[in-house]
């Protein structure tokens, strides 16, 4: 099969990856094999290719946002040729403390897809059967593959801020987890506020259908209900925006993470997204 394989991380106008006529991968015990349909970029990826991200093997396949058909697998709930899809998250050790809690996405020992295992930027790959999602078949293969990543953090996010519908919900940072949640939003009859420091972003957001779109360390013109950030909280100026525009410190929080914010940096675990 041909796949882009990284074996030295460097700028990505340097071309890092090189595609090579590699084997197919050899099934696990608890894999399936898949072939490629889609493969996303994620920001992730591009930390792996260029090398801010440490590597942990000698040469990986990148790539998590992947959707896929079923070509082997040892699970019946996947039979052959069932379209698939594969995240970031591609297996946890299910015993360790956050797992016991149902925190997996925080766990000790996690498997992470075209980081510690091969990814989707070949033709062919392999996952653990208990990781894989089935897609519904009005998703196309293209529309899909995001969602493997910027759409379950996003989505996560706002099932942990506990987001309602009718409510005044903040986006601050507005990258591609944030332009995928405002549908979402839309679709709950939210007001969405955005605040976020590119002014390609803000006119996108208002295009998108945001109430009102400002700087990065804006306040909102009214209390939100609820709030998920997107972007760094190192800024003190984004800090105190979150601040000044929630009506209660117990409704903001970081995308990806399950704990509440609560004057410190949210904690998104292990995980790098």
């Amino acid at each position: 099969m041909k796949a882009a394989i990284l074996t030295k991380p460097g700028p990505v106008d340097g071309n890092p990856l090189s595609v090579r006529d590699v084997p197919i991968p050899t099934v696990e015990t608890g894999y399936a094999l898949l072939k490629v349909l889609a493969c996303g970029i994620c920001r992730t990826d591009l930390h792996i290719i260029e090398g801010e991200l440490p590597p942990k093997l000698p040469c990986i396949i990148p790539g998590h946002e992947i959707v896929a058909e079923v070509v082997q697998s040892p699970d019946s709930t996947f039979r052959v040729g069932t379209r698939v899809g594969v995240s970031w998250i591609g297996g946890t050790d299910g015993t360790c403390r956050f797992c016991r809690l149902d925190r997996e996405n925080l766990c000790d020992h996690p498997v992470y897809t075209g980081y510690t295992h091969t990814g989707g930027y070949a033709e062919y790959t392999t996952a653990r059967t208990d990781f894989l999602y089935r897609l519904p078949d009005s998703l196309e293969d293209a529309v899909a593959a995001p969602l493997m990543c910027a759409g379950m953090i996003g989505y996560h996010s706002l099932r942990v801020a506990d987001v309602k519908r009718g409510q005044k919900v903040g986006l601050f940072g507005f990258g591609s987890c944030a332009q995928i949640l405002i549908h979402v939003l839309h679709a709950w009859d939210c007001k969405v506020y955005v605040s976020t420091r590119e002014e390609r972003h803000q006119k996108l957001a208002r295009q998108l259908g945001a109430v009102w779109a400002g700087q990065g360390d804006e306040v909102p013109p009214t209390p939100l209900d609820r709030a998920v950030t997107f972007a760094p909280l190192s800024s003190p100026s984004t800090k105190a925006a979150l601040w000044q525009s929630m009506q209660s410190i117990w409704t903001i929080y970081r995308n990806s993470t399950t704990t509440q914010f609560s004057g410190e940096n949210g904690n998104c675990g292990a995980s790098p997204i």
